[in-house]
């Protein structure tokens, strides 16, 4: 039992959340989208947990979920990438559970490191079990990926932002996003709300700095980073605003960047906005600025 809880813990760690019951509404929300993406979002989750079980990583870290989020997305991503149109490939969920063990390690060696991962184990992991093997049909696999549905009509548009939380998890269903989003509600209101609140955001920077189609970002793609940047800065301050905003327009910018060489994003937008970010708040908090200025600015 407590095994399953601490899977459980680890899933709600995607979005930055040590909480078992916002981990197993994220994987039910998952089966609204793809059954495939259910059973991969729970299995990469524990097959990650188990790996640090195994390998005797510290235990307090192992409950903290720490080493279960990243296999959860690998695996995920692996289905999303070979396995939606014909999920009976045997091979497929082998390389989904090579690849979650592989995200796992490299958290370890992030964490042993002292440094703040994110989702980059997933990221640097997908690439090569996922883009390459994609690219290059390795295995005999071939990319099943379905097209993005058409989202541009007045009904579906106005969902965006529900579609840009199920885009963080692979997912394409409004029933998704929903449950998605109060999964993230049962464990901090202030961060769903703050996700919220960036997804239009994300997608107008994108569509007026880059002029991203309209589907694209109906579809939620240049918003479901901005989405994890918020859950990881959001916060009452004044200061926290600047953190959530700057990152929302860095993830946009890299996002962007990383699509136009052809090499799949993923959260690589979120990763590369929060280690920034991250590193300007840690000098902002030292340096003690932080309450100084902030507080004339709201007290002036």
């Amino acid at each position: 039992m407590k095994l399953i809880k601490t899977t459980f813990v680890g899933i709600g760690q995607i979005f930055l959340q040590e909480n078992g019951l916002s981990g197993l509404l994220i994987t039910i929300a998952m089966f609204f989208s793809h059954w495939t993406l259910g059973v991969s979002c729970f299995l990469g989750a524990l097959i990650g947990t188990l790996t640090a079980k195994s390998v005797g990583f510290p235990q307090e870290q192992i409950n903290q979920g720490l080493y279960g989020f990243n296999g959860s997305l690998a695996f995920m991503c692996v289905l999303f990438t070979f396995g939606l149109e014909d999920p009976a490939i045997p091979l497929v969920w082998g390389l989904g559970v090579v690849a979650a063990i592989t995200a796992t390690l490299i958290m370890h060696a992030f964490i042993k490191a002292g440094k703040v991962a994110y989702t980059f184990p997933f990221v640097v992991t997908c690439w090569i079990f996922c883009w390459a093997v994609a690219k290059f049909h390795l295995f005999g696999l071939s990319q099943t990926t379905p097209r993005l549905m058409d989202y541009t009509d007045t009904i579906h548009s106005i969902g965006e932002a529900f579609y840009a939380w199920a885009e963080i998890n692979f997912g394409s269903s409004l029933m998704t996003g929903i449950l998605l989003f109060i999964a993230i509600a049962v464990s901090s209101p202030m961060a769903a709300m703050w996700g919220m609140a960036v997804a239009p955001i994300s997608a107008l920077l994108a569509y007026q700095c880059f002029n991203v189609d309209l589907n694209t970002l109906a579809n939620g793609i240049y918003s479901f980073s901005a989405i994890l940047v918020a859950c990881a800065f959001a916060g009452p301050k004044f200061s926290n605003f600047c953190y959530v905003i700057g990152g929302v327009i860095l993830a946009v910018v890299v996002h962007y960047a990383v699509a136009q060489t052809g090499l799949a994003a993923y959260t690589i937008g979120f990763i590369v906005a929060s280690w920034i970010i991250l590193l300007i708040k840690n000098i902002v908090e030292k340096s003690g600025i932080e309450n100084k200025r902030f507080n004339q600015i709201m007290n002036p």
